[in-house]
This record gives C-alpha cells, structure tokens and sequence, in this order.
C-alpha cells in the first residue's frame, strides 16, 4: 500500500514542480534533496532492522522476568519444603498458592555501579506473593527469591516500612477466590431464591442454560477502614444483567458475604438487599416476599442487539454520509527509533521500560543526550472512590492494584488503540491457573507520531521584522499501555519531545459504574437511562517520579511567584503591583509537601546545586502539574487512610530502596491499618538537602457522569498529565539540532520579489504524504501565504 502510494505522488507530483530544479522560473527555492532521489517509503531507514523484541539470553537490570526465570521459579516454590507451593490446576483457598511473582529490582546504588562505574551486574531477584491459606492462621507472605535464573534460596522480605506476613483477610483480588464465592454462596443462594430471581429479574446466578438467563455481578469491597478491623473480610456482590457491558445494567440486589475464613465452607451471607431495603438474613428476605409484606421488583431483561445503548456497534445517522477514510500518518523513511533487550534510542532520547504485573507500567534510566534525567519515573497506583447510597456502591472504594495493574494491560489495537504502523510489544507473565506462563500479545505499543501543532515557531512576515519564518512540527516518540481494570479503561503513555520534555499521561476511558436508579440515589449523580444513575466518582493516580539531575545529588525547591509593590520611576506617589520571583529552598520532606493553591502559584524545581550554566544558574528540572485534584474525604475516616498519598499533590523523599513503591495490592481491605502508610516516607522529616530524592506526584480527577458518557466515557478532556521539563538544564532549546524544522527566507532580501528558499535540512519531499500539493508548490502560487513579498495595500 505504502509503495503504491509513493509512486503514485511521485508521478502526480510532476506537474506541481517541487523542486526548484526542474522550473527555473519559479520563485521557490528547496534546499531539501533533489526530487529525481525519491525512493520507495521506508527504504532509507537505518533503523528498521534495529526492531528486536525478543528475550535477551542475559537480562538486564530493569528486563522484566524471562520465561525460563519464571519456568525456573515455578519448580522452585513448589518444590521447596517451607513454601510448598500447590501445582496450578490443584489450588484451593486452603492451599500454599502462588499468587503473582514479579521482578524484584537490586539496590539503586549497585545498579547505577553497574551503568556507570563498569561493575558487575548485580544479581536478578523475583518477588514472589504466596497466599498461605494452608497456614494456622493463614497469611500472605512476600518473598524474595534469587538469584535468577539459577535460584538458591527463597527468603520472606524484610522491610521496614510494611508488614510481612499480611492479614490472609487483606489478600488482593483473585478469580479461584470469585469462583468458589460463586460455586458456593451463589450455588446456596440460587437453591432459596431462585425463584425471587426469576420472577423478579428473569434470570439466576447458576443452572442457567444461556448467558441471556444468567446474572454475572460487580464486586465491592467492604475495606476495613468501615469494619474497623483487618482480621475481618467483607465484600458486596452486585447482581447485574450479563449484557455488553454489565455495569451498565445494575439491578437492586445485592449480597454482603462473609470471607473471614480461609476455609470456604464457613463462609455466609451476613445480608441481602433487594428493591431498595435491607434484610439481616435470606430468610428474613423470604418471608417478606412470600407474605407480600415487602416491596417487590419486576424488570424485564432488555433485548441483547446492535441498536442496544449500551454496545459499541455504529448506530445512527452514518458520518460522513459515504465510506471515507480518516487521514493516517506514515513513517516515509522508515522508524527512526531502535528497540532491544527492552531498551528504546530515539533521536538523543534512550530509557528501559519493563511492565510490573504489581503496579503497572514504569521507565528506568531516562537519558537525553546522554545524560541520565531520571532513574525511574513508574506508575504506582490507579484508585477510583465512588459516592452512592445504595450499599455497594456507597463504599465502592477501589484500589486498582488489589486487582494487580499490569496483567490488565493486552490486546492493544493497531488502528483503534495505537497507530497502523506502531511497534507492538508482547509481555509474559506468570500463570495463576496454568503451568505455563502466559504471553498477553500487544501490552505496549511504541510510535513516534506528529502532534500536528508546533513544538516551536515564529513568523516575521513584515519587511521591517526581518522577513523569515522558522517552526517544527512537534513529532513525539510515545510509549503506550491501556489497563483495563472492570469497567474502566486507562491508557498510560510516556510521551518523549525533541526538546527535552518527558510528557507522562493517563486518558480514562471504559464504561462507567452505576447504580440501580432511585430517588435516593439522585444526590449522587443524574438519571442517565431508565434504571441506571451515573455515580460521582473520584479518579487518582500516583507516579514515582525519582530524578536524577546531573547526579544524585539533588535539591528541591519552589520559585514562589509573589505580589511586588513598588513606585513608579516617573513618580513615587504612584504605586506599582507587579509580580516577582522568590526562591524558597525545601530542606526536610515535611516542608516540602505540596498542595495547590491558586493563589500561591509557583514552580516546582530539582536540580544540582555543583552543576550550574556558564552564567551561574543552577540546571534544573521542572516539575509541571497539570491535573490538580483535591480528595475531600476527611484525613483517617473510612479507607481514607489506604490512599494517603492523595492528600498532597507532590511529596518529596530521600530514596529509600525499601520505598519502592506509594502503595500496596492490600489496598483495597487495608484501609483500618494500611500495609503501606505513605505518611510514614515524610513523617520522619529528614534532611532533603544534597540528597537522592524521589518525586511523588499525585494527579486526579473527579466525574459527575452525563449522557454522553454512554455507552463509553470519551478519552477526550478526560486527561491526567504531568510534565518534566529542562529548566536552564541547556543553553538553548535542544530542538534546534532537530532536521525537523523548517526555515523560509527571501531567496535575495534586496529582491523580495525573486521569492523565497525552504531549508528542510537535507530532509526529502512529499515522502508518504496523502496531500496532493506541498508546501513549495503553495509558495510557487502566492508566496505571501508565508512570507510577505509585497508592499501591503492596507
């Protein structure tokens, strides 16, 4: 296709003389390469053979687990005589079961002996999670195994900053968990009410012969922030209807079960609620609906097709009104990025990247023209708190990685997540349910696309300002991952510009969570089709942020934009308000908290004080907030306590290796007590001055769901976005080396009328471009439409 339409251009291309060479009466001139050496899309690219997704036979620091490290782990711990892990296929809740491993990263400082000091690699560990049902009492343990791919010894994690063992009753989300719940407590529920579930909402939770006869449900953990006890294991299960997709069809039943224990058969349902009330017990339930005492409710399932509201087929009036497709972009020399061993080289940039099945998406030893900017920069955690009054709903806290965060991220579309032409990455996990680890294809995509607006420009279109233009195209090299965690969809990229910036944003897109709709529920939202109600809820997202400004050693500080009152120099009697700068250094992690305050504006600044510009400045990095968020739940109440790194837009810490991370899995039943207390990296308020120090950087965003929330929410404005900017990091902006740019000058300034020269920098013409006319044929018709050339006549 690509091929065809080059030749194509070049062919059509003939007449629109280009090039300055073939029409020696035109008045532009192109410094870029001669037309007659336009070749083929692609077939200049040096890096096209640079694309190595495979498994390096020795991984580096930063590479996530090989197959043969989690083949080899997996025989390990069930082989070794403390932990004795069960085979996959014959796990129970009661049994020694492994949860999830992951890649356990060595100590910061030997791992940058080994970047920059020629030392030996430090040794590959594994983190391993076991849920010990099999224990008296049964716990969840944390285990460090190494070294890879060789494994000596498995030994229980030591840290200081969060419990190991955990409480079993803390254990995250797992589905041999939601299977039993359902072959037992849905199998006893089905045997009692069964016949309240059909009559009532035409369905059941077993023994239904087709998807359309059958419920699936939403759980929702009742954290111990509302038990006020972590030996204590509650959850909600919402009844919905199985329809694409369930959580917009909730239905006003609900069951509170009871999973204290780690023997099945002792769990139970504590209560039921149905049609808007409360009962204490099935029974109670019963005799009200036999006697006809109580409310009763009576749905008819809707109509599973493509007109439904609530699936993503095309409906409606088609736009446009005949097949047209939309405009694309194309690489016409080829990618001018290189990946290998998980490692990416783009144009001055170069950074590891690995996908944590624990906390998600993350970047290791982010580098700009070789120098390192940051050590890590990594997704620590996704929350969304929802507001309702039914139960369920009103204590809907979700802490996303209690559901882990990067198994989530698959399946990535070429041409509907990600561009045609972008490299798709595979990932491999370990296996819960299998002996063989899984390999989820498409977890990462990487593309450099073109923003389509300027990453700078100037026109001097006047004689008298000089006459010239010069401007770029701000074209980004973007590493992309979508997790969807239920309902939600949350696309995670790491955005790389040619002029320093690493852009790092979160788009959240997916079906929303609603609530049966009654009057009750109004307070909380609106009416958005006939039983459901659009839930007010509280998206936030916490980032590890470890900055390395020209060294480890580093400091922080604000530059405090402040009223400066002053005297005209004309005349004192007159008063001058205007704004100044002041510096304000931040010497422990306490002062350095940072809140939004609008009236306070200020810039966030990490640098080095020994590393300073020719004119003493000191070369900083900029830390740009862009999607504030207040949580307003009061500080300890509820599960508050879970999300403590959300009362404050930014904390600054001296890195720890223990602190690797802001939260935990146990988030989402840990509230009463949090495992992870990220109070506890500041509270201590030591010395920040000259010190290694990591950035935590929380960003949120509340939603009050409207009816163009359906059937999916719009990624569109919907953006949680921050930025690490060079601030004096160089002497101007790094973009000026970019053969991107384009510059216009008057072919002779003496003889504007002669026309003007386009320098593309050595960068050929009309490569892959869909537009029939370029931008010196334009200039050939009416070079005013850059340039003036003329004498103006207004």
């Amino acid at each position: 296709m690509c091929l065809a339409v080059c030749l194509w251009l070049l062919v059509s291309s003939l007449w629109l003389t280009s090039c300055a060479q073939q029409d020696g009466g035109s008045n532009v001139t192109s410094t870029g390469e001669d037309c007659s050496n336009l070749t083929a899309c692609g077939s200049t690219n040096t890096n096209g053979n640079k694309i190595d997704r495979s498994e390096p036979d020795s991984p580096g620091p930063f590479h996530d687990l090989t197959k043969l490290e989690l083949k080899n782990l997996r025989t390990y711990l069930e082989n070794d005589p403390n932990i004795r892990a069960v085979n996959s296929s014959q796990a129970t809740v009661n049994s020694s079961y492994i949860y999830m491993v992951d890649l356990f990263l060595p100590k910061k400082s030997q791992v940058m002996n080994f970047l920059d000091h020629g030392y030996e690699q430090p040794a590959r560990g594994a983190r391993v999670m076991m849920f010990r049902g099999d224990k008296t009492p049964a716990v969840v343990e944390e285990y460090l195994c190494g070294p890879l791919p060789d494994i000596q010894r498995c030994d229980l994690l030591n840290f200081t900053y969060r419990r190991n063992p955990v409480e079993f009753t803390l254990r995250p989300y797992w589905d041999l968990e939601f299977e039993t719940i359902l072959m037992t407590l849905g199998v006893a529920l089905d045997k009692k009410i069964g016949y309240i579930f059909r009559e009532s909402y035409n369905a059941t939770i077993t023994h239904c012969d087709t998807r359309e006869e059958c419920f699936t449900f939403t759980p929702s953990p009742l954290g111990s922030g509302f038990l006020k006890n972590t030996n204590l294991r509650r959850m909600w299960f919402i009844l919905t209807y199985q329809l694409p997709f369930h959580t917009l069809f909730p239905l006003d039943f609900a069951a509170l079960c009871n999973l204290d224990s780690s023997n099945p058969s002792n769990w139970s349902i504590e209560k039921i609620w149905y049609a808007g009330q409360m009962y204490n017990t099935v029974e109670d339930l019963i005799t009200g609906y036999d006697s006809n005492t109580i409310p009763k409710r009576k749905l008819t399932r809707p109509v599973e097709n493509e007109d439904l509201f609530s699936t993503l087929y095309r409906r409606g009036q088609p736009v446009p009104d005949q097949p047209q497709r939309p405009p694309l972009q194309v690489e016409p020399d080829g990618k001018r990025y290189s990946l290998k061993d998980r490692k990416v080289d783009y144009l001055g940039w170069s950074f590891n990247f690995r996908m944590s099945p624990f906390t998600g998406p993350a970047l290791y030893d982010v580098r700009f023209k070789g120098e390192r900017i940051a050590y890590e920069i990594a997704l620590a955690e996704l929350s969304v708190f929802y507001s309702g009054d039914a139960p369920g709903i009103s204590n809907m806290n979700y802490v996303d990685s209690g559901a882990l965060l990067g198994i989530h991220s698959k399946a990535l579309v070429p041409g509907g997540d990600c561009p045609e032409f972008a490299t798709l990455i595979n990932q491999t996990f370990f296996a819960q349910r299998s002996r063989e680890d899984v390999e989820l294809a498409s977890t990462f995509c990487l593309f450099e696309q073109n923003n389509g607006y300027p990453l700078r420009r100037h026109l001097s279109y006047q004689f008298a300002f000089g006459s010239f233009y010069g401007g770029m195209l701000d074209s980004v090299l973007t590493l992309r991952s979508a997790m969807t965690i239920g309902n939600y969809d949350y696309i995670l990229d790491f955005i790389f510009h040619q002029n320093g910036i690493i852009e790092t944003r979160v788009l959240s897109t997916g079906y929303i969570q609603t609530s049966f709709y009654r009057d009750a529920e109004i307070p909380y939202g609106f009416r958005l089709h006939d039983n459901i109600l659009g839930n007010v809820h509280h998206h936030m997202a916490h980032f590890k942020v470890d900055l390395d400004i020209a060294g480890s050693s580093n400091r922080y500080q604000t530059l405090d934009i402040v009223n400066d009152q002053t005297f005209a120099k004309e005349d004192h009697c007159i008063k001058i308000h205007q704004n100044k700068v002041r510096s304000n250094l931040k010497k422990t992690e306490k002062e350095a908290l940072y809140d939004f305050h609008f009236e306070k504006p200020k810039y966030l600044i990490v640098y080095n004080e020994a590393n300073k510009t020719n004119l003493g400045q000191v070369k900083a990095y900029r830390i740009d907030i862009k999607s504030v968020s207040k949580n307003i739940l009061p500080e300890g109440e509820g599960n508050e306590p879970t999300i403590s790194w959300a009362r404050h837009q930014m904390a600054v810490t001296r890195h720890k290796d223990e602190e690797f991370t802001s939260s935990s899995n146990y988030g989402m039943f840990d509230g009463s007590q949090p495992v992870v207390d990220f109070t506890k990296f500041y509270n201590d308020d030591e010395d920040i001055v000259d010190k290694d120090l990591v950035c935590w950087v929380s960003m949120g965003m509340h939603h009050i769901p409207h009816t163009e929330d359906l059937p999916v929410t719009p990624s569109v404005g919907n953006h949680m976005t921050f930025f690490l900017m060079p601030y004096n990091y160089f002497p101007q902006c790094p973009s000026m080396g970019s053969r991107d740019a384009l510059y216009i000058k008057h072919t002779d300034p003496k003889n504007p009328s002669d026309g003007v020269t386009i320098n593309r920098h050595g960068n050929s013409v009309d490569q892959c471009i869909t537009r029939k006319s370029t931008l010196e044929a334009d200039v050939i018709n009416n070079p005013d439409q850059v340039l003036q050339t003329r004498r103006p006549s207004f």
